[in-house]
């Protein structure tokens, strides 16, 4: 059999079968699973296998950009795979190199992302139960990052997913390439710049994107905000279908109304959401945003809406051993919980 290389091939046409070689490991192409302006990510395995997916993240070389925007989401996987104590809610990596035409990154393989998720659903929405736990999960993970002295900036359903079974119950925050450092290192925040271009996704973008000013940790939380608006309500955020950038900020601003909160909790808990919305809106760039806070609100919301935690997520009741919803018992003990993955790579002997 022919073995097809990777190694000089474009970033997003690499065929099922070619091999990759890193120092002492060789991947193999297993399928294409997305793809984007920079690059494209692929299901790969060991070659010989170890029985394992993995994933891999490809990006395209530029001459007009001389470092790898890769390299800010190195940098933090890297951070967080040396915390002593774990962190639940983000990917391993594994492995990671350059090319002649690209540059990769080897991480854990996930499920499907939010937005798929809830393009699943009849209502094309979570459940409120899915809702509160999707919720906490996704605040966790942007808590643990900002822990580490970095903002996302890109907060949305499609940079999280869940892991596969047995971990399908745990939500990992994914895409780090456009995230910011905003402690020096002195352990200070950095002094907001005067003028910022605007960053992220316009639908869950804060007002302070739209403004112009610096993102801080708070920015993060708004859009997490407009991200389960967007995964619990049937009709989603006001400015779903806006397409001007301007039209947007306006119908944000809005949205800070009485009536405006009305409409944009339409099917969530409004006091608990509005006080949420609220509370973020009063946080300052270099003030500490109170996580604890906006858990007792997700908590109270839970009370609000009747909501019983221990019911499975919307993806397990689709899975085929589980009995009626009336009757079942979430299969995740622990949705937190480590993944245990291994945390290297070795090559399997002949």
């Amino acid at each position: 059999m022919v073995t097809i290389t990777a190694d000089d091939m474009d970033a997003a046409d690499i065929p099922s079968g070619a091999i990759l070689t890193n120092k002492t490991l060789k991947y193999r192409f297993v399928e294409k699973i997305g793809s984007g302006g920079y690059g494209a990510v692929y299901k790969v395995q060991l070659d010989p296998s170890d029985n394992k997916e993995y994933a891999m993240k490809i990006e395209k070389k530029l001459d007009r950009r001389e470092h790898s925007k890769l390299n800010m989401e190195v940098h933090i996987l890297k951070m967080m795979g040396h915390k002593p104590e774990g962190k639940t809610h983000f990917l391993k990596m594994y492995d990671r190199g350059k090319k002649e035409k690209f540059f990769f990154i080897v991480m854990t393989l996930v499920g499907d992302s939010l937005l798929d998720l809830k393009r699943h659903r009849v209502r094309g929405v979570f459940s409120p139960t899915t809702g509160v736990k999707v919720a906490r999960q996704s605040l966790e993970a942007i808590e643990e990052l900002h822990d580490c002295g970095f903002i996302h900036r890109d907060i949305k359903p499609g940079n999280y997913a869940i892991g596969r079974h047995p971990y399908h119950c745990t939500v990992y925050i994914l895409d780090f390439g456009i995230a910011r450092r905003f402690i020096n290192s002195g352990g200070e925040v950095k002094a907001p710049r005067v003028k910022v271009h605007f960053k992220g996704t316009v639908r869950y973008a804060s007002v302070n994107c739209h403004r112009g000013k610096e993102n801080g940790p708070k920015d993060d939380c708004e859009s997490w905000l407009y991200m389960m608006v967007d995964l619990c309500n049937s009709e989603g955020v006001p400015w779903r279908r806006a397409q001007d950038r301007e039209k947007v900020f306006e119908m944000k601003e809005e949205a800070r109304t009485v009536k405006g909160k009305e409409r944009l909790f339409k099917e969530m808990a409004l006091t608990e959401w509005s006080n949420m919305i609220d509370y973020i809106d009063k946080v300052g760039y270099q003030d500490k945003v109170d996580y604890t806070y906006l858990y007792e609100m997700l908590d109270e919301s839970s009370r609000t809406m009747h909501i019983d935690l221990t019911t499975p997520y919307d993806w397990e009741k689709d899975e085929k051993e589980l009995q009626s919803a009336g009757t079942e018992r979430s299969s995740c003990t622990n949705p937190s919980m480590k993944s245990g993955i291994s945390s290297s790579l070795t090559p399997k002997k002949k």
